[in-house]
């Protein structure tokens, strides 16, 4: 990790951890400032997020769903600034600016050392939720391995920072995580992003055919668990965080692997639209087209 080519990500690291030591309020507005210059600037990105928007939110207007794109920007932009604060912000900071939300629905499940798979989303304050979502429960978490070794070592260890007995598990490692909630532990799992046709069915998304996840009803059938939910966001103040735990999501997994997928699909769409400035618009979504569909992007 010390070879030249990390070099600029270690500069990088550095200027993120001077950053984290400034005032909150004063972090958020260089992130909302940083995510205005990365809309005129990212012009591959934000292309992106305006095609997944205007696909999604077709009874939006060109003008609203412009303001929506730029909004998504200066969120992605706080984003950054979070991850900052995740890595290298002491906690006693951190944990004030957390409203926490329906713990009751989780709490049996620590109580009595139950396993259980808990359906995440991208929305982009996610590293910045899992520090209030571990103080309160060990969540290990399924991950992608980046190609970059440094900052897959920060991701790793910023998400373990705050508990240690949480774990990664590679995505891929069907086994593991299987074992991890057969055990009783809480895996967080994202089944909201496109792997490719090999790892997918097509399930309507925002209206849309979507490449999703085939592997959720298989794993909670598996490990023989019940799916639940949490959602995360930012006060709309800016002052803080709302982490939200939610109850069971009942009649999953029902036996019918597409009707499982698409009631997933649903759940995750109805959370979006609660707040989708936030959803993570910038990745495509729609990369995985049914055969002789051509391409959105």
């Amino acid at each position: 990790m010390l070879h030249p080519r990390y070099w600029l990500t270690w500069c990088g690291l550095g200027l993120s951890a001077l950053l984290a030591q400034l005032p909150y309020r004063l972090q958020i507005a260089m992130g909302r400032l940083l995510g205005r210059l990365l809309y005129r600037l990212v012009k591959r990105r934000r292309h992106i997020a305006e095609v997944n928007i205007a696909r999604c939110f077709p009874e939006l207007t060109g003008q609203e769903r412009q303001a929506l794109v730029k909004e998504h920007f200066a969120t992605n932009g706080m984003a950054l600034m979070e991850v900052g604060m995740v890595w290298f912000m002491p906690a006693w900071r951190l944990r004030k600016r957390f409203v926490i939300k329906g713990r009751e629905h989780w709490a049996p499940f620590r109580q009595q050392a139950r396993g259980a798979l808990v359906i995440g989303l991208h929305f982009n304050t996610l590293e910045i939720a899992n520090v209030a979502m571990n103080r309160l429960f060990s969540l290990s978490f399924s991950y992608r391995s980046r190609k970059n070794p440094v900052y897959n070592y920060l991701q790793y260890t910023g998400r373990k920072r705050r508990n240690k007995q949480a774990h990664g598990v590679d995505r891929h490692d069907i086994r593991g995580m299987v074992n991890t909630m057969k055990a009783g532990g809480l895996l967080w799992y994202a089944p909201d992003q496109d792997y490719g046709r090999g790892v997918s069915e097509f399930i309507p998304w925002f209206g849309v055919a979507a490449a999703t996840l085939a592997a959720t009803p298989r794993l909670l059938r598996m490990a023989k668990v019940p799916a639940l939910g949490v959602i995360y966001r930012r006060l709309p103040d800016y002052s803080g965080y709302q982490v939200e735990f939610r109850p069971v999501l009942e009649g999953l997994p029902s036996g019918d692997d597409r009707a499982d997928l698409l009631a997933l699909n649903q759940y995750i769409e109805a959370r979006i639209r609660e707040n989708p400035a936030e959803y993570l618009w910038v990745h495509r979504r729609f990369k995985t087209r049914p055969q002789g569909e051509a391409g959105f992007y």
